[in-house]
């Protein structure tokens, strides 16, 4: 036996055995695969758990990959996410005012109040005496990027001038809006331990979201659609909180019921009728044990931002140990650190109110200098109640805040009954398919096609262990492209098998006709394979979802194609000459 016929025979059987090396975890016992998935995890993580269990033995002997199975064949959840793009426009330009003022007083300018426009994406700047429009725009230049000056309007008995954001600037804030939602959803979900979520954009403001084997919809609605944008300011002590109260009443009365609610319209009028100093807002502490959650205490906050979840390093949930009631613990940034040290330690005996997405989650006395560490309780009245918000929270704090809130639209629960019937029904149209296509094959070309149906049986399973090496997600769409690529692989062998008649019939031997058969056929399978490719390249480049599922067996399956055709079938096929013969029918 020749030696090149030897180490091609020794590559085939290795790759084979690799392959199904590969995949056994796939095709172990439930609850052992629930072990691969742990020991997994555990493996995954810095500092595993000193309490956990050991691993079973066996588990260091085989892979810990599982074939994974997209939401169509194992069930899961389906969410289609709204970003509120306007709102993201608006916190910007109320993010703005802070930095306007500092800029402002540095060069020595007076502002004696500037606050956003409810109704344009504008700020609105009432000047101090003296400050020229000039002057401001060039404050404004050289400040703020993208806003323009547009006109200068009298409300409330001032003088305001208004400096609009530009249009090209209000897009670009929109479209890092709707990107940053993404990644910031995506973190979320891989720290919940999802395993492959399918995370696409779905026109302008959308974000379609799929998360196999999830099943509890309230709590992946609360994580996904959170905000969380964390804020400390300082409580105004100086405040007259009996005349804000009468204020308030007052305002009952005078606006509308819906604006009423509104926290931040009911603070401008406050502002406006002289309830609270500027540079000061009206903000409330919600009572959550109930829904709809209602107001329950009003704080008046001095307008500026000392600190934002920007500056926490690590938010988790912890124990107190003498009530045992969850909070969620933060650790800031060095940078945060200093910072809340230092406010913690000039303002000792006031209160910091801790903001969180525009309520006042807690405002707690500061009764000595802290540095480095703050913590949130969640107001719930039990401990399930307080662990489970606590946890979330302490979740969407570490994974970062929303540029804009999310709403939920359409929420789809699949069944993992419909994921089983799935599995079966399409292995039952690939089985049937492919059946067919290897009884054509081997009625045909008798003993050669029995050899290639050989050939192709080691290209589905090299398919699968390539699927689960490279960690990729098995859809439905995905069991199509596996039956696509076995008609591919037979449209390969059959060229081949063509260009051996050909040359058995101007004359060559078969050992002959087979060596010159399989180099001269090459070209011609590997440019029909590489056209596919290109497009299985597009479709997962520019598709989403089904279509991505379908393109990653499609383009795995063209390199197992390759491989299998031009190399396993060529060793079997010079294996079965030295053995048959002439005997070896085409």
């Amino acid at each position: 036996m020749e030696t090149g016929l030897i180490a091609r025979m020794v590559i085939t059987v290795g790759s084979l055995l690799l392959a199904a090396w590969t995949l056994i975890p796939t095709f172990l016992p439930p609850e052992m695969q629930a072990e691969v998935v742990r020991v997994a995890d555990l493996r995954a993580m810095k500092d595993p758990p000193a309490d956990a269990p050991e691993p079973e033995p066996w588990t260091h002997w085989v892979p810990l990959k599982l074939l994974v199975k997209g939401l169509d064949l194992q069930g899961g959840l389906n969410l289609m996410l709204e970003v509120d793009v306007d709102e993201a426009v608006r916190s910007v330009v109320q993010r703005d005012i802070q930095p306007l003022k500092k800029s402002a007083a540095d060069q020595g300018v007076s502002l004696v109040e500037v606050r956003r426009d409810r109704k344009v994406y504008a700020l609105l700047i009432n000047a101090g005496p003296g400050v020229t429009l000039e002057q401001l725009k060039e404050i404004v230049r050289g400040r703020l990027d993208g806003y323009e000056y547009d006109s200068t309007r009298d409300d409330a008995g001032k003088s305001w001038m208004v400096f609009t954001l530009t249009e090209a600037r209000v897009k670009e804030v929109q479209a890092a809006a709707v990107k940053q939602a993404r990644d910031v959803i995506e973190n979320r979900i891989n720290a919940t331990g999802v395993k492959e979520p399918q995370i696409t954009l779905k026109g302008v403001t959308g974000i379609d979201v799929q998360l196999p084997g999830e099943s509890d919809i309230e709590r992946a609605v609360a994580a996904l659609g959170t905000t969380a944008q964390l804020e400390f300011m300082l409580v105004d002590e100086d405040a007259d909180m009996q005349a804000v109260s009468g204020k308030i009443e007052e305002a009952r009365g005078q606006l509308a019921g819906k604006d009423f609610l509104d926290d931040e319209l009911l603070s401008d009028w406050m502002l406006d009728n002289g309830a609270i100093s500027p540079s000061r807002r009206l903000m409330w502490e919600y009572d959550v044990e109930n829904k709809p959650h209602v107001r329950k205490i009003p704080y008046v906050i001095k307008d500026e931002v000392l600190l934002t979840g920007d500056d926490v390093n690590n938010a988790r949930t912890e124990q107190n140990p003498q009530t045992g009631d969850y909070y969620v613990a933060l650790d800031f940034k060095p940078h945060g650190s200093a910072i809340f040290g230092d406010v913690t330690g000039n303002n000792v005996g006031k209160r910091l109110a801790i903001v969180l997405d525009d309520r006042v989650k807690a405002a707690p006395n500061i009764v000595q200098r802290i540095d480095g560490t703050a913590s949130i309780s969640t107001g719930q009245p039990t401990i399930e109640k307080q662990f489970g918000e606590a946890s979330l929270l302490a979740l969407v704090l570490r994974t970062g805040a929303l540029p804009a809130p999310v709403s939920v639209g359409e929420v789809r629960q699949v069944g993992s009954q419909l994921g089983e019937r799935a599995i079966k029904e399409g292995t039952l149209a690939a089985a049937i398919g492919s059946g067919l296509v290897l009884l054509f094959a081997a009625i045909y070309y008798r003993v050669s096609g029995m050899l290639a149906d050989i050939s192709l049986a080691i290209n589905v399973v090299l398919v699968m262990a390539a699927l689960v090496a490279v960690g990729a997600t098995l859809t439905l769409p995905g069991i199509c492209g596996i039956a696509l690529t076995i008609g591919m692989a037979v449209d390969c062998n059959i060229i081949i098998f063509e260009r051996i008649r050909e040359e058995i019939r101007d004359g060559r031997t078969l050992s002959r006709a087979i060596e010159v058969g399989f180099d001269r056929a090459f070209w011609a399978v590997f440019d029909g394979n590489i056209t596919t490719l290109l497009a299985g390249v597009v479709l997962y480049s520019y598709g989403s979802g089904p279509l991505r599922g379908f393109a990653v067996t499609l383009m795995i399956g063209i390199f197992t194609t390759l491989y299998t055709g031009v190399f396993v079938s060529r060793t079997l096929m010079e294996l079965a000459a030295a053995r048959l013969g002439p005997r070896l029918s085409l």
